[in-house]
């Protein structure tokens, strides 16, 4: 019986292990890029269109709310979650300018 439990548990350690870990990490991954989205940055949607983010707006009564530019002049509204993955981060300007700016 006692070895009935241990290799139930190992199994279910590796089930854990192999499948889902990674799936969580993946997902935490994903909620940090996006909590971190700012305009500028190139996004890939979740449903395949490369994108500009050109506004982000956060109210209190309302989920946050992003505005993409996939072609010039085409604006798109949608929410965070409609992000896939960031193709390509913007430097911060202030970063920029503070380090250049010290050296005087």
């Amino acid at each position: 019986m006692d070895s009935y439990v241990i290799v139930l548990f190992a199994v279910i350690g590796a089930f854990y292990v192999i499948l889902l870990r990674p799936v969580i990490q993946q997902q935490k991954k994903h909620k940090s890029d996006i909590s971190r989205l700012q305009v500028g940055d190139e996004v890939l949607t979740s449903g395949g269109f490369y994108a500009i983010v050109r506004e982000i707006n956060t109210q209190e009564d309302r989920e946050t709310e992003i505005v993409l530019e996939a072609a010039p002049g085409l604006l798109l509204r949608g929410t965070p979650s409609a992000v896939g993955s960031v193709v390509h981060r913007v430097a911060k300007a202030a970063e920029d300018t503070s380090t250049s700016g010290s050296g005087s």
